[in-house]
C-alpha cells in the first residue's frame, strides 16, 4: 500500500509541474490579413477591427489614423495588440503584455499558450464583423410601405 501511495504522490507531482513546463510558446502573430478588397475602405476595416474586438471583451487602448491598439483583460493577465490597417486589410503586431510570460528567445518571441489562441480569434472576428458590414452596405433601405 505504501508502495502504491509512493508511485500515486510521484505522478500526481509530475502532474502538477507540467503546466509550469507549458507556460511558453511560439507567438503566432498571423501575416498581412487582407479584407473585402471589392468595397476597400478604411472606416468599414477599422469598424470591423474595433466592433469584432469589442465582441471578445476587447477595448481600444489607443486611437490613430491607420492604426488601433486594442487591449484584452482577463483577471491579472493583459495582452496589448497594435493593429495597422488600411482600405485593403491589417497587420497585427504585439504590443505589450502583463502576466502573459513573454520573453523574447533566440528562438523568437515566447508567450503563454492561450495569447495564440486569443489573437487566432480576434482575427477570426474581424473577417466576420467585415463580412457582416459589406451585407449590410449591401441590404436596400427597409421602407414603412407594404
Amino acid at each position: 500500500m505504501k508502495k502504491l501511495f509512493a508511485i500515486a504522490l510521484t505522478l500526481l507531482g509530475f502532474l502538477a509541474c507540467q503546466p509550469a513546463f507549458a507556460r511558453h510558446e511560439p507567438l503566432a502573430l498571423p501575416g498581412r490579413i487582407a479584407l473585402a478588397a471589392e468595397n476597400g475602405d478604411i472606416n468599414k476595416n477599422k469598424t470591423a477591427i474595433v466592433n469584432a474586438g469589442a465582441s471578445l471583451g476587447w477595448t481600444v487602448d489607443s486611437d490613430q489614423p491607420g492604426k488601433v491598439a486594442l487591449k484584452h483583460v482577463k483577471g491579472d493577465h493583459v495582452l496589448v495588440l497594435n493593429i495597422a490597417y488600411d482600405a485593403t486589410g491589417y497587420q497585427l503586431s504585439y504590443g505589450s503584455s502583463e502576466n502573459l510570460n513573454y520573453r523574447q528567445t533566440e528562438f523568437g518571441a515566447q508567450i503563454h499558450p492561450l495569447v495564440n489562441h486569443w489573437i487566432a480569434n480576434l482575427a477570426k472576428h474581424i473577417g466576420g464583423s467585415r463580412t457582416d458590414l459589406n451585407a449590410a452596405a449591401d441590404k436596400p433601405a427597409a421602407s414603412g410601405a407594404q
